[in-house]
C-alpha cells in the first residue's frame, strides 16, 4: 500500500488540534508502529482519541495499525474517519478504496460522470476549514475595497473598485456555497463501518426479529438512525434493517 508505513504526526505536533497534550503519546505510538507493536501504537494513539482530538492523520494512522494486524473493519472505520475529515489527502483515499477492495460485500456503485467528477474535485481542493477561512478574508478585502471607494476621489480609482468587488464576490460566492455543502453534509450524511466479523441485518430492532442479510467486516453504509442499541441501515438499493450497535462503528460518534 502507497506509503502505508508513512507516519504523519510531525505536523500534529504543531497543530492547534492537539492543544490538549497528547503529544508525548503520539510520539510513543509512533515509536512503537515503527518497531511493529501495532497493538501497543493503538493504546497510545487511542488515548488521544479519547481526549476528544480529531485529526486526519492521527484517524490514518489508526487506521494503518489496525490494517497491519489485519482488522480490516476498524481500517476502514478510521481511514473513513480520516477522510470525513481530509477528503483530498492522496494517501488517505489511496488507503481506504485499498482496504474497501478486500471487503466481501461489494455494492455496484452507478459510473461517475467525469465532468461532475472534476467538480467533485475542486469542491474538496479546499479543505473546510481553509474555504472558511478564504471567506473571512475576502469579506474583510471586499471591505476595504468600499471603503477605499469611499474615500477615493478619482472616478477611475471608483471604477477599478466597482470591478474588482464584483469579481471577489464570484469568487466569495462560490467558496461560501462549497463550505456550506460541506457544513450541510457533515450534519445531515452520517455513515457506519461493519467492525465485527460479521453483522446481521435484522427486520426490526430486538433479537427475536428475522435476520435479512449478513455483512461483512469493513462493509461501509448509511445510518438512518440510532437508538437502544440497535442502528438503522442502509446499503444501496437493496438492503435496509438493523444492526447492534456492538457489531458497527459510527463515523460521527467518532468525530
Amino acid at each position: 500500500m502507497k506509503k502505508l508505513l508513512t507516519l504523519l504526526f510531525f505536523s500534529l505536533f504543531i497543530s492547534s488540534a492537539f492543544a490538549k497534550d497528547c503529544s508525548s503519546e503520539a510520539e510513543k505510538g509512533m515509536n512503537s508502529y515503527q518497531n511493529g507493536q501495532y497493538e501497543q501504537a493503538i493504546d497510545f494513539w487511542k488515548t488521544c482519541t479519547d481526549q476528544g482530538i480529531e485529526h486526519p492523520d492521527l484517524f490514518y494512522n489508526l487506521g494503518n495499525a489496525y490494517f497491519r494486524l489485519g482488522r480490516l473493519g476498524f481500517a476502514i472505520f478510521y481511514y473513513e474517519s480520516a477522510h470525513r475529515l481530509n477528503p483530498s489527502d492522496k494517501d488517505i483515499i489511496h488507503n481506504l478504496k485499498h482496504a474497501k477492495s478486500l471487503t466481501k460485500d461489494k455494492v455496484k456503485e452507478a459510473e461517475e460522470n467525469p465532468i461532475l467528477a472534476s467538480i467533485y474535485a475542486l469542491h474538496h481542493l479546499i479543505s473546510l476549514k481553509g474555504e472558511l477561512l478564504i471567506v473571512i478574508g475576502l469579506i474583510w478585502l471586499i471591505a476595504a475595497i468600499l471603503l477605499f471607494k469611499v474615500i477615493s476621489k478619482s472616478p477611475r480609482n471608483k471604477n477599478i473598485c466597482i470591478g474588482a468587488i464584483f469579481i471577489l464576490s464570484i469568487f466569495l460566492g462560490i467558496i461560501t456555497l462549497s463550505a456550506g455543502y460541506k457544513i450541510f453534509v457533515l450534519e445531515t450524511e452520517t455513515k457506519g463501518v461493519v467492525t465485527a466479523t460479521s453483522a446481521d441485518v435484522t427486520s426490526a430492532p430486538h433479537d427475536r426479529s428475522q435476520t435479512l442479510n449478513i455483512l461483512s467486516e469493513g462493509t461501509v453504509f448509511k445510518v438512518l438512525s440510532i437508538g437502544n442499541g440497535w442502528v438503522e441501515i442502509q446499503l444501496g438499493e437493496k438492503i435496509k434493517g438493523f444492526v447492534k450497535t456492538t457489531e458497527v462503528g459510527i463515523i460521527d460518534d467518532l468525530l
